[in-house]
This record gives C-alpha cells, sequence and structure tokens, in this order.
C-alpha cells in the first residue's frame, strides 16, 4: 500500500513551527526531512520516531487517506525566529 506524506505547519503559541510527517516506515521519514530541507529550516526533533494512533473526526475526508494500516510519523518542530 502507498503511503502518502502529510506535512502541515501550524504555529503554536506564536513561536513555534510544527512540521508532521507521517509515513510507512522511519527511514521513509528521515528521507523526506532530508528532501524538504528540515534540517536547514533549524527543525530538529521533538521525540523519537515511533508508531502513532491518528484520531479523525468521523466523517473526515482525510480518515479515508488514512485508513487502515500501521503508521509511523515524527514531528520537527523550530522555535520562533
Amino acid at each position: 500500500m502507498e503511503r502518502t506524506h502529510q506535512t502541515t505547519r501550524t504555529p503554536h503559541n506564536g513561536d513555534e513551527e510544527f512540521v508532521t510527517i507521517v509515513g510507512g516506515t522511519a527511514e521513509e521519514i528521515s528521507r523526506t526531512f532530508r528532501e524538504q530541507g528540515l534540517a536547514a529550516q533549524d527543525y530538529t526533533i521533538v521525540h523519537r520516531i515511533g508508531r502513532h494512533r491518528l484520531a479523525m473526526p468521523e466523517g473526515s475526508d482525510l480518515a479515508s487517506l488514512l485508513a487502515g494500516g500501521q503508521l509511523v510519523a515524527a514531528t520537527y518542530t523550530r522555535r520562533g525566529r
């Protein structure tokens, strides 16, 4: 099953931004982090890469994209500049 990458940048308290990369393996997530140049943009990992459970509102279109298998995710953050 092919996985899609969902990258969401969300401001937090006005001074932090978060990017969450969702994929099928830790290697896929690490590759995406490098390909998007996130280290050069001062992003660092918040916590180790690991299994996540995503809870979605019933009827959400995004839920159909994520239905089924186990996902691996990593969240990266950077401090406000």
